[in-house]
């Protein structure tokens, strides 16, 4: 009877390890695998990759790595997935990151790759298309329209009080993606319709139409003003040690430039806020110093009739920076950027490849808020995985000997209790090959 009795009990135990091996089996990170672009043409590209469990997914790309500002979901749970991209244009590099959902909704992000259209054939009898279209802004003589095309157009611009005998044209020579135009000579008082008719390099058309009314006579042009400006003092939620956001507001539409620097009157940097005309502007100032002042001037320009305007001096002092990570600390923001702490900046490492062959493990990392993240100035990419940067524990397989990477030198720890003191953990070494020397320091 016992031992039917430890039989059943062992029976019992290897069910449950096994139970919950599946379980965590299921609860870890999706693996990608054959991740591929093929068949680039007709402005689509086709897309397929392959997950070691059922997930469903979202593709974002874009053309840029810093804004992949389109996507696509993929609602299937499967193993292998393909999907479509549309909207390609000829000759550009493309961003992509597949993010992989499992059936408990866990989220997975692959690596940012890339794709290229250079050589694909688009058909040329495809027409422009408006993306956005929109009167900025009306005064009593004159109003300022922008309109943005899928691709690359020039436009002739009709504009009258009836509807059916569009009198006044205007051409944009130029061809542009975005376009801004101001119409000029217009009665007070009066609705006006505007036909836009956009034309590509191939001669292909579309057209937009827009409807507005001019405001009451002014006995004189009225002059561009800036007011609201943001901060004018310490204001928590727009100062930081290393970025500081500048926003303010124009009564009439127009472009704007910031002027600053640490030295009152010398104002060295010059950073283009509003390249587009319009009524609120705001600017991302990065790569401040810490607990330092600046001072500032704005600039409003390309508004009606030419007029511009620039503000006196103004200042803020940035925070001083709280170091919270040690040097070789793993972080990422919310995007998929994974970073090793080094001094006061972050280093990008720029593929998961370098990641793995520089034996780091995945856990490692912490995802922090990106105003934390905005707090390290960017440093110098890791590109190779020939050396480790600063803050790597290393250990050689030839050797009991732990160092710190410090300055470029190894330094070895003296004892175990030396290694805890500092905070170390003993699953974060890293073994590495005898390729790869530093000069030696002094004991820790």
């Amino acid at each position: 009877m016992r031992n039917l009795l430890k039989i059943i009990i062992i029976i019992f135990t290897v069910i449950t390890l096994v139970s919950i091996g599946c379980v965590l089996e299921a609860s870890a990170n999706v693996k990608f695998s054959n991740i591929e672009v093929y068949e680039i043409k007709d402005g689509t590209a086709k897309l397929k990759w392959a997950t070691d469990q059922p997930t469903k997914g979202i593709v974002y790309f874009g053309n840029s790595p810093d804004n992949l500002d389109r996507y696509i979901g993929y609602s299937l749970y499967d193993h292998y997935h393909k999907t479509v991209l549309t909207g390609l244009q000829k000759n550009k590099t493309y961003y992509y990151k597949i993010v992989a959902i499992d059936k408990a909704q866990n989220k997975t992000e692959a690596f940012l790759q890339t794709f290229s259209t250079k050589g694909m054939k688009k058909l040329e009898t495809t027409r422009p298309r408006f993306v956005e279209k929109k009167i900025l802004q009306v005064i009593s003589d004159a109003a300022a329209l922008s309109w943005t095309t899928s691709e690359k157009t020039n436009a002739t611009i009709y504009c009258g009080v009836d509807p059916d005998s569009l009198n006044k044209k205007a051409v944009y020579k130029s061809y542009d993606k975005k376009h801004e135009l101001f119409i000029h000579k217009l009665k007070p008082e009066t609705k006006y319709y505007l036909k836009i008719v956009a034309k590509d390099k191939s001669g292909n058309k579309a057209s937009a139409f827009l409807v507005f009314n001019t405001h009451s006579r002014t006995k004189t042009a009225p002059d561009v003003t800036i007011y609201k400006i943001e901060p004018l003092s310490f204001d928590a939620n727009m100062i930081f040690p290393r970025m500081a956001i500048v926003k303010f507001k124009t009564n009439l539409v127009a472009k704007s430039v910031i002027y600053y620097g640490s030295k009152s009157g010398k104002h060295k940097h010059k950073v283009n806020i509003s390249t587009s005309r319009q009524l609120n502007h705001q600017i991302r100032l990065s790569d401040l110093e810490p607990s330092t002042t600046y001072y500032y001037k704005i600039k409003a320009h390309g508004s009606f009739h030419k007029k511009s305007t620039t503000t006196k001096e103004m200042s803020f002092t940035t925070r001083p920076l709280t170091k919270q990570f040690t040097d070789g600390s793993l972080i990422k923001g919310f995007d998929y950027k994974v970073y090793v702490i080094s001094g006061n900046s972050k280093r990008w490492i720029k593929s998961a490849d370098i990641f793995e062959k520089l034996g780091y493990k995945w856990d490692w990392i912490q995802t922090i808020s990106g105003v934390l993240l905005n707090e390290y100035s960017e440093g110098k990419n890791i590109s190779s995985a020939k050396s480790h940067p600063d803050g790597a524990l290393i250990k050689y397989h030839d050797s009991d000997a732990v160092y710190l990477l410090e300055n470029r030198k190894k330094r070895p720890f003296s004892s175990a209790r030396a290694f805890l003191r500092r905070g170390h953990s003993w699953d974060k070494i890293i073994m590495v090959s005898k390729k790869e020397k530093y000069k030696t320091g002094d004991y820790l």
